[in-house]
Protein backbone atom coordinates (compact mmCIF):
# COMPACT_ATOMS: atom_id res chain seq x y z
CA UNK A 1 0.00 0.00 0.00
CA UNK A 2 2.82 2.44 0.83
CA UNK A 3 4.39 1.39 -2.85
CA UNK A 4 1.22 2.55 -4.13
CA UNK A 5 0.57 5.57 -2.42
CA UNK A 6 4.92 6.99 -3.56
CA UNK A 7 3.43 5.46 -7.05
CA UNK A 8 0.43 7.72 -7.45
CA UNK A 9 2.04 10.69 -6.16
CA UNK A 10 4.64 10.57 -8.72
CA UNK A 11 2.29 9.76 -10.85
CA UNK A 12 -0.68 12.35 -10.66
CA UNK A 13 0.81 15.02 -8.41
CA UNK A 14 3.25 16.03 -10.36
CA UNK A 15 3.36 19.82 -11.52
CA UNK A 16 5.34 18.50 -15.07
CA UNK A 17 5.69 15.44 -17.06
CA UNK A 18 9.33 15.40 -16.12
CA UNK A 19 8.64 13.83 -12.47
CA UNK A 20 11.20 14.90 -10.70
CA UNK A 21 11.77 14.58 -7.43
CA UNK A 22 11.67 18.06 -5.68
CA UNK A 23 10.96 20.48 -8.59
CA UNK A 24 7.78 18.47 -9.68
CA UNK A 25 6.40 16.89 -6.03
CA UNK A 26 7.68 15.80 -2.38
CA UNK A 27 7.00 12.40 -1.61
CA UNK A 28 4.94 11.90 1.64
CA UNK A 29 6.46 11.10 4.17
CA UNK A 30 6.63 8.31 6.88
CA UNK A 31 3.74 9.70 8.85
CA UNK A 32 1.13 10.76 5.66
CA UNK A 33 2.31 6.61 4.38
CA UNK A 34 1.24 5.59 7.61
CA UNK A 35 -1.99 7.61 7.60
CA UNK A 36 -2.65 6.68 4.01
CA UNK A 37 -2.27 3.14 4.30
CA UNK A 38 -4.64 3.07 7.12
CA UNK A 39 -7.27 4.85 5.79
CA UNK A 40 -7.02 2.83 2.35
CA UNK A 41 -7.22 -0.60 4.73
CA UNK A 42 -10.48 0.54 6.69
CA UNK A 43 -12.27 0.96 3.24
CA UNK A 44 -14.22 -1.80 1.00
CA UNK A 45 -13.66 -5.23 1.27
CA UNK A 46 -11.28 -6.45 3.66
CA UNK A 47 -10.64 -9.75 1.26
CA UNK A 48 -10.26 -11.57 -1.93
CA UNK A 49 -12.88 -13.13 -3.49
CA UNK A 50 -12.93 -16.96 -4.41
CA UNK A 51 -14.21 -17.98 -7.90
CA UNK A 52 -16.41 -19.63 -8.87
CA UNK A 53 -19.14 -18.03 -6.84
CA UNK A 54 -22.47 -20.33 -6.97
CA UNK A 55 -24.13 -17.28 -8.75
CA UNK A 56 -28.24 -18.36 -9.81
CA UNK A 57 -28.52 -16.06 -13.20
CA UNK A 58 -27.66 -18.16 -16.07
CA UNK A 59 -26.24 -15.13 -18.08
CA UNK A 60 -24.05 -14.22 -14.96
CA UNK A 61 -22.87 -18.11 -14.79
CA UNK A 62 -22.06 -18.45 -17.99
CA UNK A 63 -19.95 -14.99 -17.86
CA UNK A 64 -17.83 -15.95 -14.95
CA UNK A 65 -16.99 -19.36 -16.90
CA UNK A 66 -15.90 -17.31 -19.75
CA UNK A 67 -14.15 -14.80 -17.67
CA UNK A 68 -12.09 -17.54 -15.70
CA UNK A 69 -11.66 -19.54 -18.68
CA UNK A 70 -8.01 -19.24 -20.05
CA UNK A 71 -7.75 -20.88 -23.10
CA UNK A 72 -6.27 -24.45 -24.57
CA UNK A 73 -2.70 -23.19 -22.59
CA UNK A 74 -4.27 -23.72 -19.44
CA UNK A 75 -6.70 -26.77 -19.96
CA UNK A 76 -10.21 -24.69 -20.95
CA UNK A 77 -11.67 -24.54 -24.20
CA UNK A 78 -10.54 -21.59 -26.95
CA UNK A 79 -14.23 -20.52 -28.29
CA UNK A 80 -15.00 -19.02 -24.42
CA UNK A 81 -11.88 -18.13 -23.70
CA UNK A 82 -12.29 -14.91 -21.81
CA UNK A 83 -8.80 -14.75 -20.08
CA UNK A 84 -9.86 -11.79 -17.72
CA UNK A 85 -8.64 -13.99 -14.57
CA UNK A 86 -4.96 -13.99 -16.30
CA UNK A 87 -4.74 -10.31 -14.72
CA UNK A 88 -7.42 -10.05 -12.97
CA UNK A 89 -7.46 -13.25 -10.38
CA UNK A 90 -10.47 -13.83 -8.93
CA UNK A 91 -11.70 -10.37 -10.13
CA UNK A 92 -9.14 -9.08 -8.17
CA UNK A 93 -6.09 -6.54 -9.19
CA UNK A 94 -3.40 -9.25 -9.18
CA UNK A 95 -2.05 -11.66 -11.90
CA UNK A 96 -3.12 -15.51 -12.19
CA UNK A 97 -0.60 -18.01 -11.19
CA UNK A 98 -0.10 -19.23 -14.48
CA UNK A 99 1.15 -15.36 -15.29
CA UNK A 100 2.57 -15.02 -12.50
CA UNK A 101 5.12 -18.45 -13.46
CA UNK A 102 5.34 -16.83 -16.85
CA UNK A 103 6.29 -13.45 -15.63
CA UNK A 104 8.95 -15.12 -12.94
CA UNK A 105 6.56 -11.97 -10.62
CA UNK A 106 3.44 -12.14 -8.42
CA UNK A 107 1.00 -9.80 -7.28
CA UNK A 108 -0.41 -6.44 -8.71
CA UNK A 109 1.52 -5.61 -12.00
CA UNK A 110 1.49 -3.06 -14.57
CA UNK A 111 0.61 -3.47 -18.26
CA UNK A 112 0.95 -2.04 -21.52
CA UNK A 113 -2.81 -2.63 -23.15
CA UNK A 114 -2.75 -0.48 -25.89
CA UNK A 115 -5.97 1.63 -25.28
CA UNK A 116 -4.06 5.06 -26.19
CA UNK A 117 -3.90 3.00 -29.37
CA UNK A 118 -7.85 3.40 -29.49
CA UNK A 119 -8.14 5.11 -32.95
CA UNK A 120 -11.66 7.92 -32.25
CA UNK A 121 -11.32 8.51 -28.77
CA UNK A 122 -14.03 11.01 -27.16
CA UNK A 123 -11.44 13.81 -26.75
CA UNK A 124 -9.79 13.35 -30.00
CA UNK A 125 -12.83 14.02 -31.54
CA UNK A 126 -12.93 17.97 -30.75
CA UNK A 127 -9.96 19.14 -32.92
CA UNK A 128 -7.66 19.69 -29.97
CA UNK A 129 -4.30 18.04 -29.94
CA UNK A 130 -4.60 15.79 -26.47
CA UNK A 131 -1.16 13.89 -25.79
CA UNK A 132 -1.48 10.55 -25.32
CA UNK A 133 -1.05 9.71 -21.21
CA UNK A 134 2.28 7.19 -21.46
CA UNK A 135 1.96 6.23 -18.16
CA UNK A 136 4.51 5.22 -15.69
CA UNK A 137 8.35 5.94 -15.67
CA UNK A 138 10.03 9.17 -17.46
CA UNK A 139 9.28 8.87 -20.36
CA UNK A 140 6.33 6.32 -19.75
CA UNK A 141 5.68 2.71 -21.74
CA UNK A 142 2.39 2.87 -21.57
CA UNK A 143 1.83 1.09 -18.28
CA UNK A 144 -1.15 1.59 -16.36
CA UNK A 145 -1.77 -0.39 -12.97
CA UNK A 146 -4.16 -3.02 -13.03
CA UNK A 147 -7.10 -2.54 -10.83
CA UNK A 148 -9.88 -4.53 -9.03
CA UNK A 149 -12.92 -4.94 -11.07
CA UNK A 150 -15.10 -6.17 -8.00
CA UNK A 151 -16.93 -2.99 -8.20
CA UNK A 152 -15.92 -1.46 -11.79
CA UNK A 153 -19.47 -1.93 -13.28
CA UNK A 154 -20.38 1.30 -11.63
CA UNK A 155 -17.18 3.39 -11.74
CA UNK A 156 -17.26 4.37 -15.38
CA UNK A 157 -16.16 5.95 -17.65
CA UNK A 158 -13.23 3.14 -17.89
CA UNK A 159 -9.97 3.31 -18.44
CA UNK A 160 -7.46 5.96 -17.45
CA UNK A 161 -7.97 8.07 -20.34
CA UNK A 162 -12.20 7.40 -20.40
CA UNK A 163 -12.17 6.14 -23.59
CA UNK A 164 -15.59 4.01 -22.61
CA UNK A 165 -18.87 4.69 -21.07
CA UNK A 166 -20.36 1.34 -20.14
CA UNK A 167 -18.74 -1.95 -18.71
CA UNK A 168 -19.91 -4.05 -22.04
CA UNK A 169 -17.50 -1.85 -24.01
CA UNK A 170 -14.89 -1.65 -21.43
CA UNK A 171 -15.33 -6.16 -22.08
CA UNK A 172 -15.25 -5.63 -25.93
CA UNK A 173 -11.92 -3.66 -25.86
CA UNK A 174 -10.07 -6.65 -25.12
CA UNK A 175 -11.42 -8.01 -28.00
CA UNK A 176 -9.45 -5.24 -29.98
CA UNK A 177 -6.32 -5.45 -32.17
CA UNK A 178 -5.24 -2.36 -30.01
CA UNK A 179 -5.12 -4.74 -27.10
CA UNK A 180 -4.36 -8.50 -28.73
CA UNK A 181 -1.27 -6.46 -30.71
CA UNK A 182 -0.21 -4.38 -27.23
CA UNK A 183 2.68 -5.78 -24.73
CA UNK A 184 0.29 -6.72 -22.12
CA UNK A 185 -1.71 -8.93 -25.47
CA UNK A 186 1.14 -10.65 -26.29
CA UNK A 187 1.99 -11.42 -22.96
CA UNK A 188 -1.49 -13.01 -22.82
CA UNK A 189 -1.16 -14.80 -25.70
CA UNK A 190 2.20 -16.24 -24.74
CA UNK A 191 0.92 -17.28 -21.18
CA UNK A 192 -2.18 -18.47 -22.61
CA UNK A 193 -1.73 -19.77 -26.03
CA UNK A 194 -3.62 -17.40 -27.69
CA UNK A 195 -5.45 -13.71 -27.57
CA UNK A 196 -8.60 -12.95 -26.94
CA UNK A 197 -11.61 -12.95 -29.19
CA UNK A 198 -15.38 -13.32 -27.76
CA UNK A 199 -18.27 -12.87 -29.22
CA UNK A 200 -21.08 -9.91 -29.00
CA UNK A 201 -22.98 -12.57 -26.57
CA UNK A 202 -19.72 -13.71 -24.19
CA UNK A 203 -19.09 -9.55 -23.72
CA UNK A 204 -22.50 -8.99 -22.89
CA UNK A 205 -22.37 -12.25 -20.33
CA UNK A 206 -18.61 -11.59 -19.15
CA UNK A 207 -20.12 -7.90 -18.06
CA UNK A 208 -23.04 -9.15 -16.96
CA UNK A 209 -21.00 -11.55 -14.44
CA UNK A 210 -19.31 -8.28 -13.65
CA UNK A 211 -22.15 -6.13 -12.88
CA UNK A 212 -24.01 -9.14 -10.55
CA UNK A 213 -20.36 -9.52 -8.28
CA UNK A 214 -20.43 -5.35 -8.05
CA UNK A 215 -24.10 -5.38 -6.87
CA UNK A 216 -22.94 -8.18 -4.80
CA UNK A 217 -20.29 -6.33 -2.57
CA UNK A 218 -22.98 -2.96 -2.90
CA UNK A 219 -25.22 -5.07 -0.87
CA UNK A 220 -22.34 -6.44 1.51
CA UNK A 221 -21.28 -2.99 2.43
CA UNK A 222 -24.54 -1.30 2.27
CA UNK A 223 -25.55 -4.11 4.92
CA UNK A 224 -22.36 -3.25 6.78
CA UNK A 225 -23.11 0.30 7.15
CA UNK A 226 -27.00 -0.45 8.36
CA UNK A 227 -25.73 -2.93 10.93
CA UNK A 228 -23.64 -0.52 12.72
CA UNK A 229 -26.27 2.01 12.44
CA UNK A 230 -29.16 3.02 14.78
CA UNK A 231 -27.46 1.34 18.43
CA UNK A 232 -27.51 4.44 20.29
CA UNK A 233 -30.60 6.50 19.68
CA UNK A 234 -30.37 10.33 20.17
CA UNK A 235 -26.90 10.30 20.63
CA UNK A 236 -25.70 8.49 17.62
CA UNK A 237 -28.05 10.44 15.15
CA UNK A 238 -24.99 12.27 13.76
CA UNK A 239 -23.12 9.09 12.69
CA UNK A 240 -26.08 7.08 12.05
CA UNK A 241 -26.75 9.93 9.19
CA UNK A 242 -23.41 9.49 7.62
CA UNK A 243 -23.84 5.79 7.77
CA UNK A 244 -27.43 5.92 6.53
CA UNK A 245 -26.03 8.43 3.52
CA UNK A 246 -23.13 5.31 2.67
CA UNK A 247 -25.53 3.03 2.99
CA UNK A 248 -27.96 4.93 0.34
CA UNK A 249 -25.16 5.17 -1.96
CA UNK A 250 -24.30 1.81 -2.12
CA UNK A 251 -27.53 0.17 -2.60
CA UNK A 252 -28.63 2.93 -5.36
CA UNK A 253 -25.21 1.87 -7.18
CA UNK A 254 -26.27 -1.95 -6.86
CA UNK A 255 -30.11 -1.37 -8.05
CA UNK A 256 -28.63 1.03 -11.01
CA UNK A 257 -26.07 -1.33 -12.16
CA UNK A 258 -28.09 -4.46 -12.29
CA UNK A 259 -31.12 -2.39 -13.85
CA UNK A 260 -29.04 -1.17 -16.63
CA UNK A 261 -27.92 -4.52 -17.53
CA UNK A 262 -31.44 -6.10 -17.20
CA UNK A 263 -30.10 -7.87 -14.75
CA UNK A 264 -32.36 -9.78 -12.17
CA UNK A 265 -35.64 -7.37 -11.72
CA UNK A 266 -36.66 -8.76 -8.41
CA UNK A 267 -33.83 -8.24 -6.69
CA UNK A 268 -34.16 -4.97 -8.53
CA UNK A 269 -37.17 -4.14 -6.49
CA UNK A 270 -36.41 -5.50 -3.19
CA UNK A 271 -33.19 -3.35 -2.87
CA UNK A 272 -35.53 -0.28 -4.49
CA UNK A 273 -37.54 -1.12 -0.90
CA UNK A 274 -34.11 -1.19 0.64
CA UNK A 275 -33.39 2.50 -0.29
CA UNK A 276 -36.73 3.73 0.67
CA UNK A 277 -36.86 2.19 4.07
CA UNK A 278 -33.08 3.45 4.39
CA UNK A 279 -33.86 7.14 3.73
CA UNK A 280 -37.04 6.36 5.92
CA UNK A 281 -34.47 5.20 8.46
CA UNK A 282 -32.68 8.64 8.06
CA UNK A 283 -35.32 10.56 8.41
CA UNK A 284 -36.90 9.16 12.02
CA UNK A 285 -35.12 9.75 14.94
CA UNK A 286 -37.30 7.09 16.99
CA UNK A 287 -37.83 3.72 15.67
CA UNK A 288 -35.39 4.01 13.29
CA UNK A 289 -33.87 0.75 13.66
CA UNK A 290 -37.38 -1.16 12.57
CA UNK A 291 -36.70 0.77 9.16
CA UNK A 292 -33.25 -0.49 9.71
CA UNK A 293 -33.94 -4.05 10.35
CA UNK A 294 -36.51 -4.01 7.48
CA UNK A 295 -33.95 -2.78 4.68
CA UNK A 296 -31.36 -5.44 5.75
CA UNK A 297 -33.66 -8.07 5.30
CA UNK A 298 -34.26 -6.42 1.71
CA UNK A 299 -31.08 -6.57 0.87
CA UNK A 300 -30.76 -10.02 2.22
CA UNK A 301 -33.50 -11.06 0.06
CA UNK A 302 -32.14 -9.34 -3.25
CA UNK A 303 -28.92 -11.12 -2.86
CA UNK A 304 -30.67 -14.49 -2.71
CA UNK A 305 -32.07 -14.05 -5.86
CA UNK A 306 -28.25 -13.35 -6.94
CA UNK A 307 -26.90 -15.79 -5.31
CA UNK A 308 -26.83 -19.01 -3.12
CA UNK A 309 -27.54 -18.11 0.23
CA UNK A 310 -24.59 -20.50 1.53
CA UNK A 311 -22.27 -18.64 0.09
Amino acid sequence: MRAFAIGAVRQHFTKTLARVPGPDFRFPTEHELDALEAFQLSLGRQSELTLPLPLKGTVAQRGQEIFRNLGPGAGGPENSAGKCNACHFNAGANVHPIVAGALGIAGNLNFATGVEDLPDQPQDLTGELVPPDDGFGSPGKGEFNTPPLVEAADTGPFFHNNAVETIEGAVAFYNDDAFNNSPAGQLVAGATGSGINLSSTQVVQVAAFLRVINALENIRQSIELLEASGHFGFFGFQRDQVRLAQAIAETEDARKVLASGGLHPHAVAHLKKAEQLTRQAASSLFGRHIFINEAIRKHRDARAVMIDAQS
